[in-house]
């Protein structure tokens, strides 16, 4: 039923502008090029904030805001443009070990979020300027900064099968 569901996907006029178009799938990955650098770059500035760089930057100005709201733009664009390119070749990525690696990735660097959201910033007013924050925030900082830059290579890798197909 899923593997219908796919083929379904994979058969609809959208997916298969996507495919045959000239610009289609440019496009999109252009589009999810871009919301990749909007998410992972505000979310690196404030990463980097809660590791200890720049401590004379308040942490409350980093989570709320301007920020928070280029972070969430770039978040709707990779929904976006992902479901797009993934509609395209849904069968083929799907039964991609390193799709299924990306997705993993990204389920967990949600959940280190929601842990750093709900168990961490509770005492960030107390870390506003010059202040260096608590290790629990230190280390989700770090897994985060690992995890989605581990999320962005297994999203390139994704590009070339050939590499594991040579690699077995």
């Amino acid at each position: 039923m899923f593997y219908d569901l796919l083929d379904w996907l994979y058969n609809t006029s959208y997916a298969e502008m996507m495919r045959d178009s000239l610009w289609g799938y440019p496009i999109g990955e252009t589009v999810h090029l871009l919301g990749i650098t909007l998410l992972f770059g505000s979310i690196l500035l404030a990463d980097l904030r809660f590791i200890g760089v720049g401590r004379h930057i308040g942490a409350g100005a980093l989570t709320s805001g301007y920020l928070l709201r280029v972070t969430w733009i770039g978040f709707a664009l990779i929904v976006l443009s992902g479901l797009s390119l993934f509609a395209a070749y849904a069968i083929d990525t799907i039964n991609s070990p390193i799709f299924v690696a990306k997705m993993v990735l990204i389920a967990v660097a949600g959940v280190n979020m929601l842990f750093f959201t709900f168990r961490v910033t509770s005492g960030m007013h107390l870390w506003e300027s010059d202040v260096t924050p608590p290790t629990a925030a230190r280390v989700s900082a770090g897994l985060s900064i690992a995890l989605w830059t581990l999320t962005i290579f297994a999203g390139r890798l994704i590009a070339y099968p050939e590499i594991f197909e040579t690699a077995s």
